[in-house]
């Protein structure tokens, strides 16, 4: 699953336009990224530079403040033992999904034994 600020009816567009085979749900007013201490607050000059090419996060988020989470990946068990994180404030800068799939496995082999 995939957690966004956007809110509903942003994340359910993006949700058909690329044909995700997962859901995505909408985290209204950053509540579980803060819960994760993912979100930043994008200083003025980054508010300018956004809101001169169009991008309106408090449209999208719905909320006057230009926060965004970091992304963050995270492997959890259903039990909700975090088993893998990876979290890097590039937004550039994303997991392997090579490695994500390398972890599941393990978490697959560790219950099968």
């Amino acid at each position: 699953m995939a957690v966004t600020p956007e809110i509903e009816k942003y994340g359910q567009i993006v949700h058909r336009r690329l044909n995700l085979g997962f859901d995505v749900l909408s985290d209204r007013g950053l509540r579980v990224s803060s819960e994760f201490r993912l979100v930043f607050e994008l200083p003025d000059y980054l508010k300018t530079l956004y809101t001169s090419f169009g991008v309106r996060l408090d449209e999208f988020n719905g909320e006057d403040a230009y926060r965004l989470p970091m992304p963050a990946r995270y492997v959890i068990e259903q039990s909700g033992v975090i088993r893998s994180t990876d979290v890097n404030a590039d937004y550039t800068v994303r997991p392997d999904p090579s490695e994500t799939v390398r972890v599941l496995e393990g978490l697959t082999t560790t219950r099968g034994s």
